[in-house]
């Protein structure tokens, strides 16, 4: 695991990670978005607030897409028992079509 140093909220920082550099920069560089965001935004000057509030916002997206994620997963699903019993049911009437059991 290597270091890759960023900057968050005007604090350098080191973050280990298995990730490429690119990618922990890329992450911290949403992270120090949201937070320019919340400030601007808010009357909260607590650098621990907005950290806080921006956690709280990354993990309420996190929880919507994680129930987009699955309501497509069941959608599939659903789908493909439909295609399956579709396809069983041409099989079925082909063989019986043709007197074959």
């Amino acid at each position: 695991m290597k270091g890759v140093n960023v900057e968050i909220m005007g604090q350098n920082l080191t973050v280990a990670s298995d990730e490429n550099d690119e990618w922990v920069k890329s992450l911290a560089g949403r992270v120090d978005e949201r937070i320019r965001k919340l400030r601007a935004n808010g009357n909260t000057v607590s650098s621990v607030n907005i950290a806080i509030l921006a956690a709280l916002n990354f993990a309420d997206e996190l929880e919507h897409l994680k129930k987009e994620h699955q309501e497509l997963i069941d959608r599939i699903t659903a789908m493909k028992e439909r295609l399956t019993d579709a396809i069983d049911g041409k099989l079925a009437e082909s063989t019986a079509t043709r007197g074959v059991e």
